[in-house]
């Protein structure tokens, strides 16, 4: 009985290295074909939507063979045609590269992952990622011809639609390595009797964010003379007026849905989470704080977009749920789409 249990477990063991052997060499052959049009792609929509497709490939394909050298080697390969391509040498070599970056830093996290337990590295991969795909997006327009993202309606909502799904993807891939995906949400979004004023709470604090913001913002452009650069699609791209109800629409699905559960689950449950123990109150709410004003990706709006990160984590602390900071920060977004929507009118 105990040998046939063995020749079981044998037989299971296999059959789920020849699964991710399988998943990895398809990964592998759509990085290849992607990172192939990549090169030949003209229109600067295209060419971010199929660069965040061979990050996304990368990352897939570094998360399950779980080794950097061997991720490293099939990443090099699968963008052969980038590395050939008759562009000049900092185009052809900086995306390949940063590509290559992403890819060992996800295969050498997914190798050391613990399977229930979640830490402050987990937090910082996500960040690092997230800088890393935006780094592969921006270089990818090298590749063609450059546009810039006032100027151009279709670059600009790829840009910023494009962000959230990604930010989901990351943290599901962190969730699901540890198998804590279930729990996870069950414990940070649980619904009950007690959950209806935590909403209220979400809302009112979304609110007040939105003045605090407003304020900080107003004091950088008068007291502080920073010139204020936003790149919301309403405030920067022409042509919106006979597309504005689908824009409208989208921006809220990505802006004001999706954005606020990812970048919750991942800053607040995943890195305030996991440095709060490990550094403490103070530092972790600074840290956690400040990497989410960075992963904003604006110079200018650091300072606000921190202060509301550092308010977040302490809802988040205060009550134990994500539910509250996720309304809250769902708020917020909420308010700025609107703002931007009536400063268009």
């Amino acid at each position: 009985m105990i040998s046939g249990i063995l020749y079981h477990t044998r037989q299971t063991e296999e059959a789920e290295r020849l699964k991710k052997a399988i998943g990895a060499l398809v990964l592998w052959l759509v990085m290849g074909i992607l990172s192939d049009l990549l090169v030949h792609f003209v229109n600067p929509s295209m060419i971010i939507i199929t660069a965040l497709g061979v990050s996304i490939a990368a990352g897939g394909l570094s998360y399950v063979v779980r080794r950097p050298g061997i991720a490293a080697v099939m990443i090099v390969v699968a963008m052969w045609s980038i590395w050939l391509s008759p562009l000049r040498i900092v185009d052809r070599w900086v995306l390949p590269l940063t590509e290559l970056l992403l890819g060992v830093i996800i295969a050498w996290w997914s190798q050391r992952a613990e399977i229930g337990r979640m830490r402050p590295r987990d937090g910082f991969l996500g960040f690092i990622i997230l800088i890393l795909v935006s780094v592969a997006l921006s270089v990818s327009l090298l590749l063609g011809h450059l546009a810039t993202l006032s100027t151009n309606l279709s670059l600009l909502l790829a840009a910023y639609l494009l962000t959230p799904p990604t930010e989901l993807l990351i943290v599901l891939m962190i969730l699901t390595r540890h198998h804590v995906t279930q729990s996870f949400l069950r414990r940070h979004y649980q619904w009950n009797a007690k959950t209806l004023p935590l909403v209220g709470w979400g809302i009112t604090i979304g609110v007040m964010m939105s003045g605090i913001i407003a304020l900080v913002v107003e004091w950088e452009i008068k007291a502080a003379h920073i010139k204020i650069q936003s790149n919301n699609p309403f405030v920067y791209a022409k042509g919106l007026s006979g597309h504005l109800g689908l824009i409208a629409f989208l921006m809220i699905v990505a802006i004001v849905i999706m954005a606020p559960v990812a970048e919750e689950i991942l800053f607040r449950g995943i890195l305030f989470g996991t440095l709060r123990p490990a550094w403490g109150l103070g530092w972790a709410t600074v840290v956690a704080g400040v990497l989410f004003g960075v992963a904003h990706m604006n110079l200018t709006l650091l300072i606000p977009l921190t202060l509301a990160g550092m308010i977040l984590n302490l809802v988040y602390w205060k009550t134990g749920s994500l539910i509250p900071s996720t309304i809250a920060h769902a708020t917020l977004n909420l308010l700025s789409v609107v703002i931007a929507l009536m400063a268009l009118h």
